[in-house]
């Protein structure tokens, strides 16, 4: 039997038993006629819990996979007696460990569910490669539609431009946007939240405002609070400088690697590096950090300069993740709709299955300002043009 479950997964494991069913029946791998394995059996070949198998049989059974007839067992059903068209989506996102994903994703299934349609989900773990897969699968599985959250990547072949090309299956994207491709897209207004944290921290009497991120300037959510920041300064009559990089263009380090760094699990080589840049003499008074995770670092950061926040150095982050209120210094922070995101993404991939045929359309939901114990007016530092190296 090719099936199998991850109990440490974050998908259900109902869920997880229905997308390798639906795979293997949808592909023909699994054909019409053929008797699956019993519960008892798939009770002990997986290891999970009967209910647990049952739920799935019913999803699947609702769905026209499969039929059950008594006495006899469970069998692959015929096509006839399936959903046309498809009733199923699919989703690909870039992991399931952090509760940023899983709010995007909450949303979507809700909003899905409301119109009679199922997700398959999928994590291409930030690797295009795994995405050209999980992509390929889809296709046979025949869904309807695919919302993905794309991974950063230039590299071709790829098969998401192609389907880009093609519009069929139709595509929403989530989060950002890939150049090249032209589709159905939702994200946050990350300029329009950038702006906000940069204007707070001026109107608190911040001169050093510097932008810190990791080298993935071309990600369109990260150019876009780029230039939200920018455009703040330069509203207020002063030069934006060049933003801090730190650390490899490596983007797959999450909240788990980020949390145990803080908490003294993990020697960081990024923050000794954003330590050293704090102890510059003309350092800034006010960082806005490319996400909630980087603030995270300069936090730690900071403590090795002998610096206290918000005392010496005011913090903003981006994105409101959910630990935020239990640090030392809870942060202040740009919330994102996180749950409508996904749920307005799977709005507009529904529209188009269901007949819309107008030209792409890209949403931006609102953000809002959290203002918490991290942002206060600077304290008296020594003058003199404030200049920071970008590398």
């Amino acid at each position: 039997m090719r099936i199998s479950v991850n109990p440490e997964s974050a998908v259900p494991l109902h869920v997880q038993l229905l997308n390798q069913m639906r795979h293997l029946i949808l592909s023909g791998e699994w054909t019409p006629g053929r008797r699956l394995p019993s519960e008892a059996e798939l009770q002990r070949d997986l290891q999970i819990s009967r209910g647990t198998i049952r739920k799935a049989l019913k999803n699947a059974e609702v769905e026209g996979l499969i039929e059950r007839v008594p006495s006899k067992g469970t069998f692959v059903a015929h096509p006839q007696l399936r959903d046309t068209p498809s009733r199923i989506i699919g989703y690909i996102t870039s992991d399931f460990l952090s509760d940023f994903q899983r709010q995007v994703l909450r949303g979507a299934e809700e909003a899905a569910r409301a119109k009679g349609y199922r997700l398959l989900f999928s994590s291409s773990s930030q690797d295009v490669n795994t995405e050209n897969q999980l992509l390929q699968q889809m296709l046979q599985d025949r869904v309807s539609g695919i919302m993905i959250w794309p991974v950063f990547e230039e590299a071709l072949p790829r098969l998401l431009l192609e389907l880009g090309e093609r519009s069929e299956p139709p595509l929403v994207l989530m989060d950002r946007t890939l150049r090249g491709l032209a589709c159905d897209s939702v994200a946050s207004n990350n300029y329009a939240g950038a702006f906000a944290a940069t204007e707070h921290l001026i109107q608190l009497g911040h001169e050093r405002i510097v932008f810190m991120t990791r080298p993935l300037l071309q990600l369109s959510t990260i150019a876009a609070r780029l230039r939200g920041y920018e455009d703040a300064l330069r509203d207020a009559g002063k030069t934006p400088p060049e933003p801090w990089i730190i650390g490899g263009e490596d983007q797959r380090q999450g909240e788990h690697y980020t949390l145990s760094l803080y908490n003294g699990g993990i020697t960081g080589l990024e923050t000794n590096e954003i330590a050293e840049r704090l102890r510059q003499p003309q350092r800034p008074t006010a960082i806005l950090a490319m996400n909630d995770l980087t603030a995270l670092l300069v936090l730690k950061a900071a403590t090795q300069a002998d610096l206290s926040v918000p005392q010496d150095l005011s913090l903003v982050g981006f994105d409101d993740l959910y630990f935020l209120t239990f640090l030392p210094v809870p942060l202040t922070t740009v919330a994102q709709d996180t749950h409508g995101l996904g749920r307005r993404a799977a709005g507009l991939l529904i529209e188009r299955i269901e007949g819309y045929t107008g030209p792409p359309r890209s949403e931006l939901l609102p953000t809002r300002l959290v203002v918490r114990a991290s942002t206060a007016k600077p304290s008296d530092l020594s003058s003199g043009e404030f200049s920071p190296s970008s590398q």
